[in-house]
């Protein structure tokens, strides 16, 4: 899974060397993911942040690879099934989305896009007492006092609609792990996210 990770990134980067024929955007906005396990699912919410370069291939059909930032908290750490405490997560996320778009008139047009997202979590930690002592533990690194032992590595399918006029984008947009990532292999865990954002495009 790393060497995916490598070469979708340094794929991402080489197609970020055409910047010249490319459109830039700096996307930020709400983000809403589930875990999902058999027939239980709970969630988070977060924000992300990041740039895309979308590359026109022909007609109105363009790839568009980029680099993202995102995070997730809660007060409680339902999301992962684990002791009650604060939660906070990070990652790195490099989509490279395959889109359409449909000039309605002149600076505005309606565009879906689809593609993979790889992931990389840079942290997931949980912050709970124990006895008298604060702990915090990072669900990344096993250890026998949290449920899980997570895969900081996973693979999003998705896609979803945009709607541009003149600078302004805004996107509404679903992607689905396909990983388990529970790497103890007592559960199936899943995780999806719903985004909604606000870009600017150069």
């Amino acid at each position: 899974m790393k060497k995916v990770f490598s070469i979708l990134l340094a794929a991402s980067l080489m197609l970020l060397g055409t910047q010249a024929f490319a459109q830039m955007s700096v996307n930020a906005g709400y983000l809403n993911s589930t875990m999902k396990n058999g027939n239980s699912s709970t969630g988070a919410g977060g924000a992300y942040a990041g740039v895309s370069f979308n590359i026109p291939i022909a007609g109105g059909f363009a790839v568009a690879p980029g680099l993202y930032y995102s995070l997730l908290a809660s007060k409680k750490t339902e999301f992962w099934g684990a002791a009650d405490g604060a939660f906070k997560e990070h990652a790195i996320n490099v989509p490279v989305y395959l889109n359409y778009g449909i000039d309605l008139a002149r600076d505005t047009k309606v565009f879906v896009y689809g593609g993979p997202t790889l992931q990389y979590g840079l942290s997931s930690k949980v912050k709970h007492t124990a006895g008298s002592a604060s702990v915090t533990e990072d669900f990344y690194q096993e250890n026998g006092s949290i449920r899980y032992y997570l895969n900081p590595f996973n693979v999003y399918l998705g896609g979803g609609v945009g709607f541009q006029v003149a600078a302004l984008q805004i996107t509404v947009g679903y992607d689905y792990g396909m990983l388990n990532l529970d790497k103890t292999g007592n559960s199936n865990l899943h995780r999806s996210n719903l985004k909604l954002g606000l870009g600017f495009v150069f």
